[in-house]
């Protein structure tokens, strides 16, 4: 009984050598995790603001802000004003403040957006510059804003037909692109807090590239029926490499609107 004992003990350890052994030639033939890597991707094919690569010499002495772009969405725009460029509103500025209702917010009721806060929103915008003209698309509702480069004025009749975007005319400083708007439709907001204004409001924008990949958009906006003096934004965008501007329309499948209720001042924000 004894040795019968013994070898069964000795079989069984026969094995578990075996087996052992075994498993110590599959980890040497096989490579470990960290060395199985996946093909590599092939290289995008585009222009160079798509695929992230060095811009080309500037053709026309400006620098390119060519590509798709994304930020922080409008907010409340007092919360982004440079130091001593305060928003201060007018009594009847503060009276329409704080009782603006909410649930008529032109975006939300489907309207554009209007000329700076088109790319302060939750969707990316593209930049598309020509050196006659600079068209900045949204993919918020598919809008579109057009700023002219090409040495022209605004239109004599300009205060005749007021725009979601305004009229713009451009031209630069250096490497800044410097913006003038007027004739911005009233019923447009500045942000989604709820800071409307009137025909007379007046932006000049300034966008500049702080780097290859970041965009520096400084407004300035001037009011005398909503704002006591002009106050002055800044907000920044990051260039999305390989991104693209997808559809998207308001309306479709549309749910919201009908269940609206009037929500005035603070109890909206």
């Amino acid at each position: 009984m004894r040795w019968r004992v013994i070898a069964i003990l000795a079989t069984g350890l026969w094995f578990v050598s075996t087996a052992s052994a075994q498993n110590r030639g599959g980890r040497g033939n096989a490579p470990v995790a960290a060395e199985r890597k996946l093909p590599p991707k092939p290289k995008p094919v585009g222009a160079w603001w798509y695929t992230g690569e060095t811009p080309p010499p500037m053709l026309d002495g400006h620098p390119d802000m060519t590509g798709v772009w994304f930020g922080d969405a409008s907010g409340d725009l007092s919360k982004t004003t440079l130091p001593g460029q305060d928003l201060i509103l007018t009594p009847y500025g503060k009276q329409r403040y704080n009782t603006v209702d909410h649930s008529k917010d032109p975006n939300t009721r489907c309207l554009p957006p209007g000329p700076a806060r088109m790319i302060m929103m939750r969707h990316p915008a593209m930049i598309v510059q020509r050196p006659d003209l600079v068209t900045i698309l949204t993919e918020s509702q598919r809008t579109f804003r057009l700023i002219y480069t090409d040495g022209r004025g605004h239109p004599e009749d300009v205060y005749d037909y007021p725009e979601w975007m305004g009229s713009s005319i451009g031209h630069w400083e250096g490497d800044t692109l410097v913006v003038d708007t007027v004739s911005i439709n009233e019923k447009g907001w500045l942000d989604t807090s709820g800071h409307e204004h009137s025909d007379k409001l007046k932006m000049t924008e300034r966008f500049r590239l702080a780097d290859r990949n970041t965009l520096e958009h400084i407004v300035t906006y001037a009011d005398p029926v909503f704002f006591t003096k002009p106050f002055t934004t800044r907000k920044t965008f990051k260039r999305q490499i390989g991104d693209r501007i997808l559809d998207h329309s308001c309306l479709e499948n549309e749910k919201d609107i009908e269940n609206l209720v009037p929500t005035l001042g603070d109890a909206g924000r």
